[in-house]
């Protein structure tokens, strides 16, 4: 491969455009992080400095929940496009994500804005590729294969030092790729042991997709009779791995799993709340066993004379119910995504780049498992904030108050503490990934298997 003029080529041409996407994987990542980080500044000091006015009225200018994305977000930003950035948190009402960066970018955007993670995947198995399909066809049409036979060599060793080569080759992608956002967090002084960890797994699934690649082609090669038809299989394994299996996984799993519409989904939140749970009865039932059950607390006959305030607690009764209709109607959909992903799962058990991708969007917090950890943390917040103001109300105001009445300020907004969202430890993005960690071991046994069964064929 060093005195091949051709393989020093292709490293050179791979390094170079690998260098380039990593950098400009970098400079969107904090570009972006910049943006947001000044957003949330803004939004936090419009909420403080809200006036004079009703509490209530106050919670519902709301507060923006934004999710700091890891380092390793830049090499490999998963669903993150797609899912919004922040979280707009009021009373009653539990929201989706906001700001997803896929609808604002320009339709050209799609065909110049790639991941570094994605090049990777894309262009490594091209690289292989290149390089490894006449690593055993052409020792066959040159004759060589039959002098290393009549000399003894044994056709497991000679296979074994050209993957070894391979896969050596290319292995340097790997780690730089894995050490790049840890290099990028240690210039930011925010490198810690979470993006350590992350970026080690990252890289060992990296390495393991490199191996995977080296193997098959060696198999190709070594299974084809000449160069020529090495080439044409290994190019449509490329592009059946890169691009078709990838695209009828997504396709087969909107169709075997529908989303339902926006309109449907919060439909059906109105109407269980509005209507009750089984058993429940409806909001005007509900609400008057609620009002019964005060005024028998508190030994009075009318809401006006209660030494609490009314409004408050019956919002905190009719919030409660809220959460948990939300809670069932947001689980039920987070329970499509998971079985949208596992068709992706099913799919890449036929092709190693999608395995590859599935792993690297667990390691680097751009996936399923993340996002909800993610929206989980911000409606925990949302719900203290609405009690905290709602029991702050209760507790200062007596019997019915009006809307149009300003007995809250400053010092309660600035009471509330702003939301701080922490990414999970690298244990959770494990656990998350075991399913594409069985997928990347199942391909390492394919190429071993590819290797093995084709250990016959290096007899000239």
């Amino acid at each position: 491969m060093v005195r091949e003029g051709r393989a020093v080529a292709l490293l050179g041409i791979g390094a170079v455009v690998l260098a380039i996407a990593v950098l400009v994987s970098l400079q969107r990542h904090a570009t972006v992080a910049g943006e947001m980080a000044q957003a949330a500044a803004a939004t936090r000091q419009q909420w403080d400095d809200q006036g004079d006015k009703h509490p209530h009225r106050g919670a519902h200018f709301g507060l923006y929940a934004f999710r700091p994305a890891s380092a390793l977000a830049a090499i490999e930003p998963g669903l993150g496009d797609y899912f919004g950035q922040a979280l707009w948190l009021e009373p009653h009402r539990r929201n989706l994500a906001r700001f997803e960066p896929a609808q604002d970018a320009l339709p050209a955007a799609r065909f110049g804005d790639l991941s570094a993670g994605f090049v990777f995947a894309a262009l490594l198995p091209l690289l292989v590729l290149a390089v490894s399909f006449d690593a055993v066809s052409g020792e066959r049409q040159r004759g060589t294969l039959r002098m290393l036979h009549g000399a003894g060599m044994a056709p497991k060793s000679l296979l074994a030092g050209k993957f070894l080569a391979l896969a050596a080759g290319f292995a340097g992608f790997s780690v730089v790729l894995a050490l790049a956002p840890v290099v990028a967090s240690h210039a930011q002084g925010t490198l810690d042991a979470g993006v350590w960890w992350r970026a080690a797994g990252l890289g060992a699934g990296y390495l393991l997709y490199t191996a995977v690649l080296a193997g098959l082609g060696l198999a190709v090669s070594a299974w084809m009779a000449d160069g020529r038809s090495a080439l044409l299989a290994l190019a449509g394994l490329w592009l059946a791995f890169v691009f078709v299996i990838p695209g009828a996984g997504a396709a087969l799993a909107r169709h075997a799993v529908p989303l339902p519409s926006a309109q449907a989904f919060w439909a059906g939140i109105q109407h269980d709340y509005l209507e009750g749970l089984p058993g429940d009865g409806n909001l005007e039932a509900r609400t008057a066993r609620h009002d019964a059950a005060l005024l028998a607390r508190y030994g009075v006959t009318r809401l006006a004379d209660l030494p609490v305030g009314a409004a408050p607690l019956r919002r905190l009764h009719r919030d409660a119910y809220a959460d948990r209709v939300h809670a069932l109607h947001f689980d039920a959909l987070w329970q499509r995504y998971a079985a949208q992903e596992n068709v992706m799962r099913a799919a890449a058990l036929l092709s190693p780049t999608l395995a590859m991708r599935n792993f690297a969007m667990k390691m680097a917090g751009t996936d399923l498992a993340h996002q909800r950890h993610y929206e989980a943390a911000a409606e925990r917040y949302r719900q203290t904030v609405n009690t905290a103001i709602d029991s702050w109300d209760a507790s200062h105001t007596r019997g019915l108050t009006s809307f149009d009445d300003k007995y809250a300020g400053a010092s309660l907004w600035r009471a509330i503490r702003p939301f701080d969202y922490t990414m999970p430890p690298a244990g959770f993005a494990l656990r998350a990934a075991w399913p594409e960690i069985a997928c990347l071991l199942w391909w390492c046994a394919v190429a071993l298997a590819g290797l093995y069964g084709c250990l016959r064929r290096m007899r000239p």
